[in-house]
């Protein structure tokens, strides 16, 4: 009985353990090129791994966004209203710890981007994948919660975030 018992708790401990390197966070992006401005909310969930003792670590990232402001051309019939229907983003993070907190991050990421545009004359809709590069910084408050900020280019489009982390 009490090997059965031990197996049975090493079982449910085991998930416990695996899933210790697991955080989701939210925050506010912004996207702009050369005459459009766009903003959107996101969440995003993420793995670290992290070997013991190194201050190197690497964090595949989903995220997955929606528009909270739209951008408008003023023109004949009242212009062209441009939001953002969704965002998703996968990215990989190479990441450096600093002992106070602190960390840096570079990221290769692939996104898309789901867009609609709408006039007095009808609407049209948009999505494409691209492949970008992005930077960040973020600070460690403690061993669960973060907040940070980064920098990512797709194809002329300039994205900054601002977020925070719940590490669990």
């Amino acid at each position: 009985m009490f090997k059965k018992s031990l197996i049975a708790l090493s079982l449910l401990t085991l998930p416990l353990t695996a899933a210790a390197n697991w955080s989701a966070g939210a925050g506010y992006a912004n996207l702009s090129d050369d005459d459009l401005s766009l903003g959107m909310i996101y969440g995003a969930v993420a793995y670290e791994f992290a070997e013991e003792g190194s201050k190197f670590s690497f964090m595949p990232e989903f995220r997955l966004g929606t528009g909270v402001s739209d951008d408008e051309f003023p023109g004949v019939g009242g212009g062209v209203k441009v939001e953002v229907k969704r965002f998703t983003s996968l990215s990989v993070r190479g990441q450096y710890n600093h002992d106070n907190g602190f960390y840096a991050y570079a990221m290769p990421s692939y996104a898309n981007l789901d867009v609609k545009a709408s006039s007095f004359y009808g609407s049209a809709s948009d999505d494409a994948w691209e492949l970008g590069f992005g930077a960040g910084v973020g600070k460690k408050f403690n061993d669960k919660v973060s907040v940070e900020a980064s920098y990512e280019t797709y194809d002329g489009t300039d994205v900054l975030t601002v977020g925070f982390k719940y590490a669990f």
